[in-house]
């Protein structure tokens, strides 16, 4: 089963580098991701659904925290949705809650390639905790159809 983030980031070149990056590689681990659509306005109805549809949202604030970005992750808290920021050591917002997995970012002595990799490793273990619980699911319904079928009643 597939695992799907949505990624919310500013606008700067060095972010969308970045995630351009990750969404390629993610792919190769079957992993979907998804980027916001924006109009320069306020958050798409496009982009609320991909937010909908996403088993987590990385939220990249190595820069300045665009309005896109507010409205993103003010949109992912609504629906209690695991959030897993990005950030540039140094500057972690103090207004966004303690309790996330926090990963940073030091750019004077870590590559892209390195955060993009932590990233990519978080994703794949969350992957395997989603199919791990759906494999759950489908023994405890086969058991029970199994239970159905040889009852008595």
């Amino acid at each position: 089963m597939a695992y799907t983030a949505f990624i919310s980031y500013n606008t700067s070149p060095a972010e969308q580098v970045f995630v351009y990056r990750l969404q390629t590689i993610a792919g190769a681990s079957d992993i979907t991701v998804l980027l916001p659509q924006r109009n320069g306005q306020r958050i798409t109805n496009e982009t609320k659904l991909r937010i909908d549809k996403a088993d987590c949202v990385i939220a990249f604030l190595t820069s300045k925290l665009s309005n896109e970005v507010r409205e993103e992750l003010a949109y992912t808290e609504g629906r209690n949705a695991l959030v897993i920021p990005i950030y540039k050591k140094g500057l972690r917002p103090s207004s966004l809650p303690k309790n996330l997995k926090w990963i940073s970012y030091d750019p004077r002595n870590e590559t892209p390639g390195m955060v993009e990799q932590t990233v990519l490793n978080l994703l794949r273990e969350k992957k395997k905790e989603k199919e791990n619980r759906n494999a759950i699911l489908l023994v405890g319904l086969g058991l029970g159809l199994l239970a159905l079928m040889t009852s008595d009643k």
